[in-house]
């Protein structure tokens, strides 16, 4: 798992400590080629801190020594129904469990792992939440507390339904009475891993040069 993080430009050691929601496991079962496989662990839990699903990004090593996602058709599924949940990626300054959140405490939310681990890098003082999914995230139930919310949106202002369900959460959470921003990468088709990423790269040209 860590190598797989490290070749997508989040280094785990930065962080001080694992996420204690991921998890790696060498033998997870893999429906799609009727084996198991290696694999990163995510706990989805629900508003009362109770694990309702698992995400499972399955992976495979690579002749240089590093790991990626498998060559599958779905190389990330989720085992059981997670509507309303999400990972609990990092806890922010406050060290905290999400349903002890303090009294107009902000959060960051992302879609993905990758691009959730990317932010919590940059912003380790700020709570972060993984929806899991962009249709999920507009019925994340969170604390009262929690009265903003950061958005850590991919820029696919191209894809209509991408658009819509972004909207979605971004009203639904303004309905709620929370004060909404969105952070996204100028270029379309990027996420914030991807911003992370070409960093990472352009560091590892300066260091070799």
């Amino acid at each position: 798992m860590h190598g797989y993080l490290a070749r997508r430009g989040i280094d785990l050691r930065e962080m001080g400590r694992q996420p204690g929601s991921l998890r790696f496991h060498p033998a997870v079962w893999c429906g799609e080629v009727r084996r198991p496989l290696p694999a990163m662990l995510a706990a989805i839990c629900g508003p009362s801190g109770k694990l309702v699903a698992v995400h499972r990004t399955w992976l495979t090593p690579t002749a240089s020594g590093d790991w990626t996602k498998a060559d599958l058709q779905a190389p990330k599924k989720v085992l059981g129904s997670f509507a309303g949940g999400c990972i609990r990626l990092w806890r922010g300054a406050s060290g905290k469990s999400l349903s002890m959140a303090e009294q107009d405490e902000s959060a960051i939310v992302a879609e993905g792992i990758e691009t959730g681990l990317s932010v919590a890098l940059a912003c380790p003082e700020r709570r972060v939440l993984c929806a899991v999914s962009l249709s999920n995230m507009k019925s994340l139930k969170l604390p009262e507390a929690v009265r903003e919310i950061t958005i850590a949106a991919d820029n696919d202002k191209g894809n209509e339904s991408a658009r819509k369900a972004l909207n979605a959460a971004i009203h639904e959470f303004i309905r709620q009475g929370r004060v909404v921003r969105v952070a996204m990468p100028e270029t379309e088709g990027r996420d914030w891993n991807d911003v992370i990423r070409e960093e990472y790269d352009r560091q590892e040209i300066d260091e070799g040069s």
